[in-house]
């Protein structure tokens, strides 16, 4: 090594384009790298709206939604003819008319960890009233052998919406009954309400005439009726706020409805029979009302089958 010279090991240098070359190349890729970039991020924006809007106009995706009323994992129910188990019980094809009754709420709900009561006011518990009322319109239909009803529900074990609406269509029902309690805060709001099936399910013209003939029942019973005619559509919008519209309003609107309504695969009607917060409507409604209840409902299901 010379005196008083430094070598270092390293790659040999490279030869370096003029700087104008150089900046101008590295624009041009920039550019086509970011056109390729923007090209991929508007195809992705693209294909998922698309996607999005498919799937959310469309019905099918009713029975992945649930409703907040659906407080409401599995243990053998009472089904068709009073047998239990998950897919027992006797069906159309046996030449009875299968019922499903569906009592609101019930069960330990473990989104919660507790009993879901669904409301409570004036010391009564709403699970309780509706089972209660189901128990009573069970018996009277299990008792004329035109019939083979079936319990969704019997208040031991919670089960999701979707799970009652598919028992429900497990067992060949030909019509299914919601049954629960409205409440206010304030105490002064009352009456009579039930939900149908909405116009985009082809279960709609008949889930009306049987709301009709549930809201004419309820109101001789002596309870007001609710909206123009007592019979109702509620769909929930994207931010899941309820949205109601009268049985008379026969737009087509594809958001969801309550899921019990879309899945039992029949007529169905989700009633509101009263506020559980109004002590008049619980006068008519609790205690020996239940029994009056579920005969003003059988005589309604007698109404809409043609039968006497």
């Amino acid at each position: 090594m010379a005196k008083g010279r430094v070598v270092f090991y390293e790659d040999p240098p490279t030869r370096t384009p003029p700087r104008s070359v150089y900046t101008g190349r590295a624009r041009r890729r920039r550019r086509r790298r970011g056109r390729r970039l923007l090209f991929a991020l508007a195809a992705l924006v693209l294909a998922s709206a698309v996607g999005y809007v498919l799937w959310y106009t469309h019905p099918a995706h009713q029975s992945t939604l649930e409703d907040p009323e659906r407080s409401q994992v599995e243990e053998d129910l009472p089904l068709a003819g009073g047998q239990t188990g998950a897919a027992g019980g006797v069906t159309a094809a046996d030449g009875a008319i299968v019922v499903a009754i569906d009592p609101g709420h019930g069960g330990v709900n473990p989104n919660i960890g507790a009993e879901d009561y669904g409301s409570e006011a004036n010391g009564l518990r709403e699970s309780e009233v509706t089972l209660a009322t189901a128990r009573a319109l069970y018996d009277l239909l299990a008792a004329d052998d035109r019939f083979a009803p079936m319990l969704t529900a019997d208040g031991t074990e919670y089960l999701k919406p979707s799970e009652r609406g598919a028992a429900a269509q497990a067992a060949g029902a030909q019509l299914f009954l919601s049954i629960h309690l409205n409440y206010d805060t304030s105490g002064s709001a009352s009456g009579f309400e039930c939900y149908a099936a909405p116009p985009y399910l082809d279960t709609n013209a008949e889930s009306v005439r049987f709301g009709e003939l549930l809201a004419a029942s309820f109101g001789q019973m002596g309870l007001r009726l609710r909206g123009t005619t007592g019979v109702r559509y509620l769909y929930y919008d994207a931010n899941d706020n309820k949205q109601i519209y009268e049985s008379t309003d026969t737009t087509i609107r594809w958001d969801p409805t309550f899921t019990v309504l879309s899945s039992c695969g029949c007529p169905a009607v989700l009633c509101e029979e009263g506020f559980i917060s109004n002590g008049g409507d619980m006068a008519l409604l609790a205690g020996d009302g239940c029994q009056a209840a579920a005969r003003r409902y059988y005589d309604c299901i007698l109404a809409y089958f043609d039968l006497t």
